[in-house]
């Protein structure tokens, strides 16, 4: 387990083109978002998926949120309709995510076996600067094993991960990010829209538009 500094005022492209590297030969890694702590991996690498499952000791059975760069991104990964589309623009980049039924470019084991998937543009300058470079969606889960709060300081992050195994492969840390609340989750995948989870961006805001 490999800990990378990262200072937003510098030039982040050393820290972007290390994680790059582990992330594009299957490694797994903690990094900063908009919200909290992520950890994740290549989502379209199943193993590399499997290996996050591992990490977070978390039910194979539970999907993994995915992040993209934008809805053009989405559109790949997903059956969008245009007025779902109108929507997402809405709120991203942003802290809401939308689940939606998964194309089968997308491995099962990031969905719990099902057929949708919780995909999020998050409006954080690094992880977009990572996806770019990367190419790929990333596995979004939030850094701390099933049953502890999701945690926004890195060295405690490390603490808790060096005292399990398996570990993450990098640690990617910018020291303690601001406090958030999770993102909102909206299903678009039914007939009827549904809030899921009341996060960073209110119910009202997004029920609005539906």
């Amino acid at each position: 387990m490999h800990t990378l500094p990262l200072d937003f005022a510098g030039d982040m492209m050393p820290v972007v083109e290390r994680a790059v590297a582990v992330l594009r030969r299957g490694g797994t890694a903690v990094y900063p978002t908009d919200t909290l702590y992520g950890l994740g991996c290549n989502a379209l690498d199943a193993p590399a998926v499997g290996r996050v499952f591992d990490i977070k000791h978390r039910s194979y059975v539970k999907a993994l949120p995915m992040l993209v760069r934008d809805l053009s991104w989405a559109r790949e990964l997903a059956y969008i309709t245009p007025e779902q589309e109108h929507l997402i623009a809405r709120f991203w980049p942003g802290k809401v995510t939308f689940v939606v039924p998964r194309r089968p470019i997308v491995p099962a084991i990031m969905s719990g076996g099902g057929q949708t998937i919780g995909i999020r543009a998050p409006d954080h300058v690094f992880v977009q600067q990572l996806l770019r470079h990367l190419g790929y969606p990333l596995a979004g889960t939030s850094a701390n094993a099933i049953g502890s709060d999701p945690m926004v300081d890195a060295a405690v992050i490390r603490a808790a991960f060096e005292k399990s195994a398996p570990q993450p492969d990098l640690i990617i840390d910018a020291g303690r990010i601001p406090e958030s609340l999770p993102s909102t989750v909206v299903d678009l995948s039914g007939r009827i829209p549904r809030i899921l989870r009341q996060g960073a961006v209110r119910a009202d805001k997004i029920l609005q538009f539906l």
